[in-house]
């Protein structure tokens, strides 16, 4: 995710683990990245899943991403992407969509000038969630 839009949507059967989403970095970071406009200049943020931390996709991450924001292990979740997967799950309960497939064709409408005007706003309000989180002392904040 990043100002100017969301990268590839990437649709998995079965259960998400460290296999799956390497194959996911694989085939979607830099591409997403470059798709986005950002290919340069990018920083990957990610919480502390254990998929994410496990040793196979941080090697990944650092021969594919020019940077990664470190998190603290018991960090406060202000990820913006969470309000992303919440506009999405919007447009999914206002469709009654049921199935993967009802869900690929409701995202792939949705991308575009909404979803940047969106993206944009998510990313502006990245200086003030971390003023919130600061002022909470790392505890419960608005978003």
């Amino acid at each position: 995710m990043a100002s100017s839009g969301v990268g590839n949507l990437d649709f998995i059967d079965g259960t998400m683990n460290k296999y799956v989403y390497l194959d996911i970095l694989k085939r979607n970071l830099k591409q997403s990245a470059s798709n986005l406009g950002i290919s340069r200049h990018f920083k990957l943020y990610q919480d502390n899943d254990p998929k994410h931390t496990a040793n196979i996709c941080k090697l990944r991450v650092l021969y594919d991403c020019p940077g990664v924001i470190k998190t603290p292990a018991q960090s406060p979740d202000f990820n913006p992407i969470e309000h992303a997967w919440d506009y999405l799950q919007k447009k999914i309960n206002e469709h009654n969509i049921s199935n993967k497939q009802g869900v690929k064709k409701t995202s792939d409408r949705r991308v575009g000038q909404t979803q940047r005007i969106i993206c944009a706003k998510l990313i502006k309000s990245m200086s003030n969630r971390l003023r919130e989180v600061i002022k909470c002392k790392g505890g419960q904040t608005t978003y």
